[in-house]
């Protein structure tokens, strides 16, 4: 068979189909427009004689393609020297996308097999802000190993499916109590897209820790806002069901703005104590607590009515 000659925004398309993209991703990833990419396929399909996408990735490995050469002042690399081989830079794009694809699994995987290898007390103190974007979580947890602890994966207090949808929303900072332990945060998503923040203690946690994060949740009480009550809902673990979750106590603080009246806060199954503090800046703060949490969710109804200034 001869072999197919193709232009170079041709052979970048090919490139980013055999890597799994769809014509949405290769729009946005070659900046064109979807119509355009559709064109370029067509274009493909018709040089090929081929119909379906497997296919031209089956063409691609038996090595019946290749690209033209580019020619004119305009041919990549005329200022910063030769642009490395296309049929390189796709198999390199081809297999960065497969591992791309094969961490995303792994932390899945990671995330739904998480063993209760510690013992916890879990503070979450919720700042209701006076607008959208000044809604913020604080999580302080001090965390005891049993033995060992090398990493955790939490789901961030957010909105869903309206909270934030970039990582660069939440603003993420984290402090660790101990100067031999270090900890690196990074930002991933489940497989139904939501933000989960992954947790690596370097070293290992092999003594009893106290590490805070605290990040912003956009939109969090919208409707707290807007209607005057709002409900909370927090997951005591992400474990195997056969584990019982190992938090020893849990609190939750929730914020009001100075300018607040009326505030309120109630669990669902009258479970913890509640009591009510007017902080020094003039805020109103409300506090559940509970010993030795059970295990399944909690469900927090919120009330309060913003000032007539708000």
């Amino acid at each position: 068979m001869a072999r197919i000659q193709l232009t170079d925004r041709e052979d970048d398309v090919l490139a980013l189909v055999i890597g799994g993209l769809s014509n949405d991703e290769i729009a946005a990833r070659l900046a064109i427009s979807r119509r355009t990419v559709e064109a370029h396929l067509r274009a493909l399909f018709r040089k090929t004689g081929v119909t379906r996408r497997t296919q031209l990735a089956a063409l691609y490995q038996r090595n019946d393609m290749t690209a033209a050469e580019p020619s004119g002042p305009e041919a990549p690399g005329a200022v910063n020297g030769p642009a490395p081989p296309l049929s390189r830079q796709r198999r390199d794009l081809t297999d960065c996308e497969r591992q791309l694809r094969a961490y995303a699994a792994a932390v899945r995987g990671l995330a739904d097999r998480q063993f209760p290898l510690f013992e916890e007390r879990v503070e979450i103190t919720a700042m209701v802000g006076e607008e959208s974007g000044q809604d913020v979580i604080i999580e302080r947890r001090r965390t005891r190993p049993k033995p060992y602890l090398t990493y955790r994966i939490l789901s961030p207090i957010m909105s869903w499916p309206d909270g934030p949808s970039e990582a660069d929303d939440l603003a993420l900072a984290w402090t660790v109590d101990g100067q031999d332990t270090h900890v690196d945060v990074h930002l991933v998503r489940d497989v139904d897209g939501r933000l989960r923040v992954l947790i690596l203690f370097q070293p290992g946690l092999g003594a009893e820790t106290e590490w805070v994060l605290r990040y912003h949740s956009p939109k969090l009480w919208d409707p707290l806002r807007d209607t005057g009550q709002d409900i909370l809902t927090w997951a005591t673990a992400t474990f195997e069901q056969r584990h019982s979750p190992k938090i020893d106590e849990l609190t939750l603080n929730v914020v009001f703005p100075s300018s607040w009246t009326g505030e309120r806060l109630t669990e669902d199954s009258n479970r913890g104590m509640i009591h009510t503090e007017r902080l020094s800046t003039g805020q109103t703060q409300l506090t559940w607590h509970q010993e030795a949490p059970g295990a399944g969710g909690y469900r927090w109804e919120l009330r309060g009515s913003r000032g007539s200034g708000a």
